[in-house]
């Protein structure tokens, strides 16, 4: 392979990744890391972004289960209250009950589980609109992790089986372990999108349930899986997130739904369907977590914050509606 082939290779890479999703999500991110950074220089310090990354693990794994719906042409809007049912099961069985903690995990997922399942059957089998069956379950599920608190905390520090709570106090590689379980699913979930024939069959049921049905595919089946993956994975922020702190709380994944739907948006998942990357939704969180913390650092009001996720999240609506009307016109 002689030098001008080798250059024509590497420009038809360099081409291929500025057109992904994912470089088009991470050229905002630079520019409001590198604009935040020239006014208020100890925004880039390590202890600002290891706080931060820190703290959109959760929101992210809720992001990356919401995307699954999004990715089948649905809406899943109860994935932060599902979280917060996880964890106030895990720590009601663990504190009240005196269960081990292994078996109330099992217990708090299979019961998230069992939400994504009643999900699916009322988007796709009882034909409910997506946005006001997820509704309905954000307020069931929401109203039930009140029905396990009596008044007092649930801390699991208090308990015997407290050691997986003192394994999440720990740091490795200077970072908690929860944050490495992110990456660890996030890259599972990568592979899984992007390299099976499962991964391309969800994609398929997206873009255009039709041709996939007449293709073979079992779109109904794919987009119950959706609403589960996307339960499990919110269960799974939930978990985290209550094993981190030591406490069980039921406010516990308030607010996390719309921002989580934000992260995916803006990392390229159409609300259309039929296109979506978990390390695009990883990026997406990321710019909306940094755009928040670049308000604060500013010195704006952090109601502000707010705002910023409404901005994102219509530019992206924009791009995604742009990238919609061009493929009809193809």
């Amino acid at each position: 392979m002689n030098e001008q082939t080798i250059q024509k290779t590497q420009t038809g890479a360099l081409r291929r990744l500025t057109r992904t999703d994912e470089f088009g999500v991470l050229i905002p991110l630079i520019i409001i890391v590198a604009v935040t950074t020239v006014l208020r220089p100890a925004f880039l310090s390590v202890g600002n972004f290891s706080s931060m990354f820190t703290q959109l693990t959760f929101i992210a794994l809720t992001a990356l289960g919401a995307s699954f719906p999004l990715m089948v042409g649905q809406v899943d809007i109860s994935t932060g209250k599902v979280a917060g049912f996880a964890g106030i099961i895990m720590s009601s069985l663990v504190v009240d009950h005196g269960m081990d903690m292994f078996p109330a995990i099992v217990i708090a997922m299979a019961a998230c589980l069992a939400v994504g399942v009643l999900n699916g059957v009322l988007v796709v089998y009882w034909k409910i609109p997506d946005f006001v069956a997820t509704m309905g379950t954000l307020y069931m599920v929401g109203g039930a992790r009140y029905l396990f608190v009596k008044g007092y905390q649930f801390s699991l520090a208090t308990q015997e089986s407290h050691k997986l709570v003192d394994v999440f106090d720990g740091r490795y590689f200077g970072m908690p372990i929860y944050v490495w379980i992110m990456v660890a699913i996030f890259a599972i979930v990568f592979v899984i999108i992007k390299k099976t024939l499962w991964g391309r069959r969800l994609l398929a049921v997206g873009d255009n349930r039709e041709v996939a049905i007449l293709s073979g595919i079992h779109a109904d089946k794919m987009r119950v899986q959706a609403y589960i993956i996307s339960a499990a994975l919110s269960a799974v922020a939930g978990l985290l997130l209550t094993l981190d702190v030591g406490v069980g709380l039921p406010e516990t994944g308030d607010g996390w739904e719309f921002r989580a739907i934000a992260g995916c948006v803006v990392g390229g998942v159409s609300l259309a369907g039929g296109k979506g990357s978990p390390l695009g939704v990883l990026i997406g969180i990321s710019l909306v977590f940094v755009a928040e913390n670049a308000i604060i650092f500013l010195g704006c009001p952090a109601t502000m914050k707010v705002a910023v996720q409404g901005l994102l999240m219509a530019a992206a609506v924009l791009c995604d509606l742009y990238r919609q009307k061009r493929k009809v016109a193809a």
